[in-house]
């Protein structure tokens, strides 16, 4: 491990801190190394953080840097290009991880399935050093949340399950909340109880996207089963689940981020190492309204991540395979297209709901999840 020395840190009185940091340089390269399963988006742009009421701090912004390089450094920022194609950016440019074609807001949606703000008790942190009476996310508590999800990972391998007792990045990444990523909670589970949590995670985004909640809403308030299921022991409202700790302007837009959210589920339907879809004919079309599509390609199997290799399901995410597959027909930026649509027509979830059934056609209802064809060996 390297010695970090700094001079003006001894001063600051921060060479502990320094040390910390660069302690965590090591860790991150652990995570790049071991744990780069998924595409993660954790660089916000300086609007999101000031709309999130983010603050600056010398000691921070060099942990989230560290943090990010370690990360970043094997990922890329592809569901922030998804989405600002979707919003009609076209060119390159659509590639930065600062890129903002698409409102802020609803980028911050989209990185909240990888990161969604949270809290832990004191049992629940165990022997970690994170801050539990503040917020947990990468850009708030990165060297917490590095060692959380070094955690989680190495559990999820070894069969541990989680669960609404568990910690949100556990259950988000590796646990029972899997269908934010379109994939199933563990293997053996049928496709149609899969698509189940989808269409509910579908209608709820969706409804929340229109302002039919509040940030006042009590999930156990709302009848979805998959919301109950998830959250509905507990106070939780809307505020609590999309803007924890956001002490800035972000509650203003929750309805933008729960649309991001949405969207970043159907952008995961379409990585191979989340779904196994066949290739669109082009000949049929998912409707609503005036609104039409090319239908894509019917889903075969989804897939969970327990058993698959970390490596491959990391390259299946990229951007080479995306730019391969996005202008085919029935493309994830075509459907996001008309999703922002039918959002501004403010057309409700009952007419939406057999538009969700059709990008997401089952050919085999009870295909059993499992790895695919990204099997560890």
């Amino acid at each position: 491990m390297p010695v970090c020395q700094s001079n003006r840190g001894r001063k600051m009185g921060g060479y502990r801190k320094i040390a910390c940091a660069c302690a965590l340089f090591v860790i991150g390269i652990s995570i790049a190394t071991h744990a780069s399963a998924h595409k993660l988006a954790t660089q916000s742009t300086p609007e999101e953080r000031r709309l999130a009421g983010i603050t600056s701090d010398m000691l921070i912004d060099m942990e989230r840097k560290l943090a990010q390089w370690s990360v970043s450094a094997f990922t890329e920022p592809v569901h922030e290009e998804i989405t600002n194609r979707i919003y009609g950016c076209n060119g390159d440019v659509c590639a930065g991880s600062v890129a903002t074609t698409a409102p802020v807001p609803v980028l911050a949606g989209v990185r909240w399935n990888d990161d969604p703000p949270f809290r832990m008790t004191s049992r629940q942190s165990r022997s970690s050093k994170c801050k539990t009476q503040e917020t947990i996310r990468f850009e708030t508590q990165p060297g917490c949340w590095v060692a959380l999800f070094l955690d989680a990972n190495k559990g999820a391998a070894k069969g541990d399950a989680y669960g609404p007792d568990h910690a949100m990045l556990y259950r988000s990444h590796f646990g029972d909340l899997q269908y934010l990523h379109s994939m199933a909670s563990g293997d053996g589970e049928p496709a149609e109880k899969t698509k189940a949590k989808l269409m509910d995670w579908f209608e709820f985004t969706w409804r929340a996207s229109r302002g039919e909640y509040t940030l006042d809403t009590r999930l156990k308030s709302i009848e979805n089963p998959t919301v109950q299921a998830a959250y509905g022991h507990g106070e939780w409202r809307l505020l609590e689940l999309y803007t924890l700790g956001a002490s800035g302007g972000l509650r203003r837009y929750v309805n933008d981020v729960a649309f991001g959210s949405l969207l970043h589920t159907l952008q995961d339907s379409y990585a191979a190492g989340h779904v196994d879809r066949e290739e669109s004919t082009g000949t049929g079309e998912c409707r609503v309204r005036n609104l039409s599509v090319a239908s894509p390609g019917g889903i075969l199997e989804f897939h969970a991540y327990n058993h698959q290799n970390h490596k491959q399901h990391a390259e299946a995410d990229s951007r080479v395979f995306f730019m391969r597959t996005f202008q085919s027909d029935g493309n994830v930026v075509d459907v996001g297209r008309v999703l922002v649509k039918a959002r501004s027509q403010n057309i409700p979830w009952d007419e939406m709901a057999p538009f969700f059934d059709c990008v997401f056609t089952l050919r085999k209802p009870q295909a059993l999840a499992g790895p695919g064809d990204f099997v560890a060996r």
